[in-house]
């Protein structure tokens, strides 16, 4: 097992194992969700062209309120310096944690975020990557179509980039709904303290993102179409510096879940 990943794992086992034990069964894999997106960049750069996700999430195991879940998504950038699309970065996002439904739509979990970053094609002469160990809760407002997400984490590793300490911010908002979908509004927001080295001299950066868009909703499947904004630090691999650009695209979902019981 890679070593960087092991300390979240053992985090999110012990948890588990310290759980006490509850009148209801363990209920196995009670929620699954596919999430596809792709995005055009504005303006373009040298291999920044176009951005795209795919991935995929499961809750593992259930008991009462309290949920193992595991989540993985791919990152690709792609220009077109040697072909019409010719990837030039794959970024891996791999997530085990647990959550606690509190209910009326409130939940807080612990989590265990691995990043590791590739240049495709080229010859990359440093790992890159970074394992966060941090809390995260959401909550939706009462009477409002508005959800609230915050989490803080520590880096348990890192490679190069320097993180220590990362805390995040994101507000979803309806502001027009109807039964074919709504109207939507996203703000996130990304601080992160750093350690200054020679490669990437800075004592830490901050990140937003601004989006709109209409989104389609037909039972468990989403599509969306939106524009955003946004301002990004360390989009090179290798090389610190922001870039601000817009972004067009589209977001399609898939979520397939059982409610979890009452507490």
């Amino acid at each position: 097992m890679n070593d960087s990943i092991r300390p979240g794992l053992v985090a999110c086992a012990f948890v588990a194992l310290s759980l006490p034990a509850f009148a209801d069964g363990p209920e196995l894999f009670p929620e699954a969700s596919l999430r596809l997106q792709g995005a055009r960049y504005a303006p373009v750069d040298t291999d920044l062209h176009w951005d795209t996700w795919i991935g995929a999430g499961a809750g593992l195991v259930r008991v009462d309120q309290t949920t193992l879940y595991f989540r993985a998504d791919v990152e690709t950038i792609a220009g077109n310096t040697r072909r019409a699309f010719d990837a030039a970065q794959a970024n891996y996002h791999l997530e085990p944690g647990i959550r606690v439904d509190l209910g009326r739509d409130r939940e807080v979990g612990l989590f265990f975020h691995h990043v590791s970053r590739h240049q495709i094609d080229t010859g990359k002469t440093a790992a890159v990557d970074w394992n966060i160990l941090g809390l995260r809760g959401s909550a939706s407002l009462p009477g409002l179509p508005i959800r609230l997400t915050a989490s803080l984490g520590r880096a348990v590793q890192q490679s190069l980039v320097g993180y220590q300490w990362e805390i995040v911010g994101r507000i979803e908002a309806d502001a027009l709904r109807r039964p074919w979908g709504a109207v939507y509004f996203t703000t996130i927001g990304r601080g992160v303290t750093t350690e200054t080295s020679p490669a990437f001299p800075r004592d830490g950066f901050f990140d937003f993102l601004l989006e709109g868009g209409v989104r389609w909703a037909r039972a468990e499947r989403t599509a969306q179409l939106f524009v955003a904004y946004e301002h990004r630090n360390d989009v090179l691999v290798l090389e610190p510096g922001y870039k601000d650009r817009a972004l067009f695209g589209f977001r399609l979902g898939l979520r397939s879940s059982t409610p979890a019981p009452s507490p």
